[in-house]
């Protein structure tokens, strides 16, 4: 390669900025010294930092992108600087070294909020490589906040430590709560694609994975996560937004999830009081908290209904699933709540047939909607490839497929929740009786008794 090419693709590198934290100046120095010969990588904050508090203070001033954080150190100790960096200066992506390479201290590493871990004496190579890499997998929260900077700042676009998130948008705490009786209506690929389409450089969103058995929007997703909602219900009264940040994974979209139990068994040690409890304290720092949930209704499906604004009934237009819609409907109907839940229910069918295809036995749409009284608000059209293909590859339906079905419809039905819960949402549930006989009474016949 040319000199003059050479330089130039140097030139358009991204430059990381790295805070070096250490109570030993002789460890300040080497990491400074091995960094040093890293042409993308800037070591700022002068020798470093010694103590904690120096850490934060300096994290705040300088802005770094990558903190090498140890564990041990005098006033303040790693885990501790760590919260506070993550609460103070969230683009800022903490490194915890320690000498200790246990499960428990990655752990309280990871809880505080570091992105990694390094175990000394450190390699070089585990250095840069570490160091590379948790820069590229915080480039959507770097994001996201030059985004929120940009909006209550336009004169400049780095992130503000002070300002964090926009205060006329932060803490609007609309829970939308999608839910279906119905096994594989798909729900879970509703949740991650609703939740997306939300999103706004003036708008926080959420993504809770309640399936707390066999969530699996990490899965659908394509994510690591070293924690979980279990991390968060079990001091759900004593939480702070550093802790939060430290459970949340970020998808590649910008999105911030919190996911599932890895194992079935730990969703036994959950209260569905505390999931209740967390999800409200969770909406106080978002705008919209999308929660993905499982089929069946119990004391915790029942308390995410309560503190729901509105909840996604999903189903497939087939006879089993309208059933059982009816069923819940009925449910909602004889709840005593302080808001009637079945007022809360946007109804979504979703896998629909299209019109060329009807053929094949499917249900229309206007006599589903008969037969529950209920207006369907969106119908997502059946795709198996492009929902196959969106699954197992990890990526958002609404990020590759949004100017055309079924991601087109996702994004519509996405506004329509942003428009119902910013003014009262106007749908005439109560079709007339006698509005269309033909079609009634052959949706009485195929589900059986009266209407």
């Amino acid at each position: 390669m040319s000199g003059p090419i050479k330089k130039e693709k140097e030139k358009d590198k991204e430059i990381i900025k790295v805070l070096i934290v250490d109570d030993i100046p002789e460890t300040r120095e080497n990491l400074r010294k091995l960094l040093a010969f890293e042409q993308d990588i800037q070591v700022v904050g002068g020798d470093g930092a010694k103590t904690g508090r120096e850490a934060v203070e300096l994290a705040q001033k300088f802005k770094p992108d990558v903190v090498l954080m140890d564990i041990n150190m005098p006033d303040m100790d790693g885990i501790s600087a760590t919260k506070a960096i993550a609460s103070a200066t969230p683009t800022a992506a903490v490194v915890m070294m320690s000498v200790q390479g246990e499960a428990g201290y990655l752990r309280q590493a990871m809880l505080a909020g570091a992105r990694d871990f390094l175990t000394k004496p450190i390699s070089s190579e585990d250095l840069y490589t570490t160091i590379r890499r948790v820069y590229e997998r915080e480039a959507p929260t770097r994001k996201q906040y030059q985004q929120m900077a940009a909006l209550t700042n336009p004169s400049s676009s780095a992130p503000s430590a002070q300002a964090g998130v926009p205060t006329s948008t932060v803490g609007a705490g609309h829970i939308i709560v999608v839910y279906s009786p119905q096994a594989g209506a798909g729900v879970t690929t509703l949740a991650t694609n609703i939740a997306s389409s939300l999103m706004r450089p003036d708008t926080r969103v959420l993504l809770v994975d309640c399936n707390l058995q066999f969530g699996d929007v990490d899965a659908v997703l394509n994510l690591q996560a070293q924690s979980n909602i279990s991390d968060l219900t079990r001091r759900v009264h004593d939480l702070d937004q550093g802790t939060v940040d430290s459970v949340l994974v970020t998808h590649t979209s910008g999105l911030k999830v919190l996911v599932a139990p890895p194992r079935p068994e730990q969703a036994y040690d959950i209260a569905p009081d505390s999931v209740k409890d967390l999800l409200v304290v969770l909406a106080d720092s978002y705008d919209f908290v999308v929660v993905d949930t499982p089929t069946q209704y119990d004391n915790m499906t029942l308390n995410l209904f309560e503190v729901a604004e509105k909840i996604v009934l999903v189903a497939t237009p087939t006879i089993p699933a309208i059933r059982n819609i009816r069923k819940m409907l009925d449910i909602f109907d004889s709840l005593e709540q302080p808001k009637d839940l079945v007022d809360k229910v946007l109804f979504v069918l979703n896998r629909v047939i299209n019109e060329k295809e009807r053929g094949r036995g499917a249900i229309p749409t206007a006599s589903i909607s008969s037969h529950l009284k209920r207006d369907v608000v969106a119908t997502i059209p059946l795709d198996e490839r492009v929902m196959m293909t969106a699954v197992n590859q990890g990526f958002l339906v609404v990020t590759k497929f949004k100017s055309q079905s079924p991601g087109r419809e996702l994004v519509d039905l996405a506004e329509q929740i942003r428009r119902s819960v910013g003014s009262t949402y106007e749908t005439d549930s109560s079709l007339p009786k006698d509005s269309d006989p033909r079609s009634k009474s052959g949706i009485r016949s195929l589900f059986g008794g009266s209407n």
